[in-house]
C-alpha cells in the first residue's frame, strides 16, 4: 500500500454517472453557487462525484472556478480548500463528444495529509454506493488517459482508489480498538465500586455498533458510536466514591456546654420566666363594646 500512495498528493479519475443543473457559477466572482442564486450567473453541471466530494469536506471554502463552463456546461475546473486539504476537480468528456453524461470523467487532485485524503475517499465512495473508478467505457477512457495524462493506467487508478479507501477503513478500525481498550481499562480501574455487568453491557453494545457500521463502510455511524462510548466513559469516571456524601462524625461534649442546676437554680428559673414572658402576646380588643360607648 505504501508504494501506491504518495505522501502528500493523490490524483484520482472518477466516472460521472449522473449530472443535472443543480448549481450555478457566479460570473462576477467565478464562484460556485446554488441553483437559486439571483446574481449574474450561468448554469453548471457538476455531476454526482463532485457533489459527493464537496458534501463530504468538513469545512470547505466556497469553490472557485479556475476554468468556467462555456457552451459545454459540464466542462470546467474548480478548486477549494478544507483545513489542510486542497482539492481540485476537472470535468472532461472522454467519449461520445460529451453528448451523454456517461461520457464524462472527473480528474480529482487531493493535496494534504494522507489521513485526511483517505477519510475523504472513504466518505465519498460510501456515499456514492458504487465504485467511481469503474469507467462506463473502458477503452475510450484508457485512450483518453494515454493522450492527456501521460498514459495513466486504469488499473493504477483503481489501486490508488482502493488503497486510500483501505487506509481510511484501517484508521477507523484502530479508533474502535483504542476505544475498546480504554473502556476495559476504566472497568478494571473502578473495580467493585461500580455495577460492572451494567457498564460492560453498555460498552459492548456501542463497540458492536461501531464495528457493524465499519463493516458497512459507514464512517459517520462509526463516529456516532465512538462518541457515545466517550460520553459513557466520562459518566463512569464521574461516578467515584469521592462523590458520596458521608454522615458527619459524632461530636462528644466536654461538659462545658452543660448547666449545673444545683449551683445555679435561680439563673435557670429567671431565664425560664423571661422566655415565658417574652412568648406571651397581649390581646387588645380594638372593636370595643358599641353599646357602652353610646352610653
Amino acid at each position: 500500500m505504501d508504494d501506491v500512495l504518495d505522501a502528500s498528493t493523490s490524483m484520482l479519475i472518477a466516472q460521472v454517472r449522473k449530472a443535472d443543473a443543480s448549481h450555478k457559477i457566479d460570473t462576477a466572482h467565478q464562484l460556485l453557487r446554488g441553483r437559486h442564486f439571483s446574481g449574474p450567473s450561468s448554469v453548471v453541471y457538476l455531476g454526482d462525484v463532485t457533489k459527493a466530494l464537496l458534501a463530504q469536506l468538513p469545512h470547505p471554502e466556497t469553490p472557485q472556478f479556475l476554468e468556467a463552463p462555456g457552451y459545454n456546461e459540464q466542462r470546467w475546473v474548480i478548486r477549494t480548500t478544507s483545513g489542510d486539504l486542497n482539492v481540485s476537480v476537472a470535468s472532461r468528456a472522454y467519449w461520445g463528444w460529451g453528448l451523454l453524461t456517461s461520457g464524462y470523467l472527473n480528474i480529482i487532485t487531493l493535496e494534504g495529509p494522507l489521513s485526511e485524503r483517505a477519510r475523504l475517499v472513504l466518505d465519498v465512495v460510501s456515499s456514492l454506493g458504487q465504485s467511481p473508478w469503474e469507467m462506463a467505457h473502458q477503452r475510450p477512457a484508457q485512450k483518453w488517459l494515454n493522450r492527456h495524462l501521460d498514459g495513466k493506467a486504469l488499473k493504477e487508478n483503481e489501486r490508488e482508489w482502493r488503497a486510500l479507501f483501505a487506509t481510511g477503513r484501517h484508521a477507523l478500525s484502530e479508533s474502535i480498538e483504542a476505544m475498546k481498550l480504554r473502556c476495559d481499562a476504566a472497568l478494571e480501574h473502578h473495580g467493585e465500586d461500580i455495577d460492572h455487568a451494567t457498564w460492560q453491557g453498555l460498552f459492548d453494545e456501542d463497540v458492536h455498533m461501531a464495528q457493524r457500521a465499519l463493516a458497512e463502510d459507514n464512517a459517520p455511524g462509526v463516529e456516532r458510536a465512538l462518541a457515545r462510548l466517550e460520553a459513557s466513559l466520562i459518566q463512569l469516571n464521574n461516578q467515584t466514591p469521592d462523590e458520596i456524601v458521608m454522615a458527619p462524625e459524632a461530636v462528644e461534649s466536654d461538659g462545658s456546654d452543660l448547666i449545673d442546676l444545683s449551683t445555679e437554680p435561680s439563673t435557670v428559673v429567671a431565664a425560664a420566666v423571661m422566655a415565658e414572658t417574652t412568648e406571651e402576646v397581649p390581646f387588645v380588643d380594638l372593636v370595643g363594646n358599641p353599646s357602652s360607648e353610646e352610653e
